[in-house]
């Protein structure tokens, strides 16, 4: 297989995951099909607003789905993952709150702070919002939208269509939402969630995983030791851990018992989706290249130890190793070798 060809097998699969991930919290026109793990909504919104530019249909009903659904963004969470992000997702983002702000008039004090980072800069030149699986540019629109001009993006005006379900906090893969339900938009929900799939934690590595500061996550663990249903012990140097009872949380949160239960799975999918990230990095830079095949498969190889390998070893996927490269196999069986590896990764069939 090609690079060329690979690159749209890559975004394809993709595609097709993030079709199912929202479907799942509620996005009509997709395949509702419950995943095992536990949906990372901040994290999944920043990667699918950059990778649904190639899927303009699913762009349109992310958009929709958080006019219906805005309430359990945490912004505050939402903000510290965009720090690293690159200028254009940063516009993107608030480009969307804007949107948002504008038709939610419920949620416009909470969504219009961050449609405010990004407007009007005059240094950015207008790109075209929506670009095919090949990698062109949508035609120019005859009736442009006001909102996403503003932000550096040309699409058509957007007519939303309010067809979005709300969330179902009761499913398994959802429990971050009910969390937030109970505990409220913030940094407890999160330290909670964490120790519910997770036999302890010491702050630092907490924070490190749900993408909140140390701080908050201290302040957060140490207010829930309080109650006395999140426990703390000593570990290692003296280090404190924080530590729940698993049965008694999650009897309490389901409707089952905890031994007849099938708990979802945590995944650190804000590691996943930087990976992934990588990697389309690297194949878009391929795309435009002119440099020789072996230069390319050379360029590929390294993304996929340097941004799958590394990355999601430490992810919570449970995923065979990826494929290396040996002497004596041919780039199209270490390809062919790759795609399975992705499929896995994805959770695709």
């Amino acid at each position: 297989m090609s690079q060329t060809n690979f690159r749209l097998f890559f975004l394809e699969n993709v595609l097709d995951f993030l079709w199912r991930q929202w479907s799942c919290l509620g996005v009509a026109g997709g395949a509702r099909q419950e995943d095992t793990w536990i949906i990372d909504l901040e994290a999944l919104l920043i990667f699918s607003l950059r990778m649904s530019r190639f899927e303009p249909r699913l762009f349109d009903e992310i958009l929709d789905w958080l006019v219906i659904n805005g309430k359990f963004i945490d912004i505050q969470r939402l903000r510290a993952l965009l720090r690293d992000k690159d200028d254009q997702t940063q516009r993107l983002m608030s480009a969307a709150a804007c949107l948002v702000s504008r038709e939610a008039k419920t949620y416009q004090r909470k969504w219009q702070p961050l449609s405010l980072l990004k407007r009007g800069d005059s240094n950015v030149k207008d790109e075209m919002l929506f670009i095919t699986k090949e990698g062109q540019p949508y035609p120019t629109p005859k009736a442009e939208s006001i909102i996403f001009h503003d932000y550096g993006f040309l699409r058509e005006e957007l007519l939303l269509r309010k067809m979005s379900r709300q969330v179902s906090v009761n499913t398994l893969g959802n429990i971050r939402f009910l969390l937030r339900s109970l505990f409220g938009i913030g940094s407890r929900a999160e330290c909670v969630l964490y120790l519910l799939t997770h036999e302890a934690g010491h702050p630092a590595e907490v924070a490190e995983a749900i993408g909140i500061s140390v701080r908050g996550t201290q302040d957060a663990l140490i207010e829930l030791a309080e109650s006395g249903l999140v426990l703390t012990r000593i570990k290692g140097k003296r280090k404190i851990e924080y530590w729940l009872s698993q049965k008694k949380w999650w009897e309490f949160l389901g409707s089952q018992t905890f031994n007849d239960m099938s708990l979802p799975v945590w995944v650190n999918w804000i590691a996943v989706f930087n990976a992934l990230s990588g990697v389309w990095d690297v194949l878009e830079q391929i795309e435009v290249s002119g440099t020789s095949d072996y230069m390319k498969s050379s360029k590929l190889h390294e993304a996929m130890e340097k941004y799958i390998g590394r990355e999601l070893s430490n992810s919570g996927i449970d995923i065979t190793p990826l494929p290396l490269v040996k002497a004596g196999i041919s780039i199209e069986e270490y390809t062919k070798r790759f795609e399975e590896f992705i499929k896995k990764v994805l959770g695709n069939k």
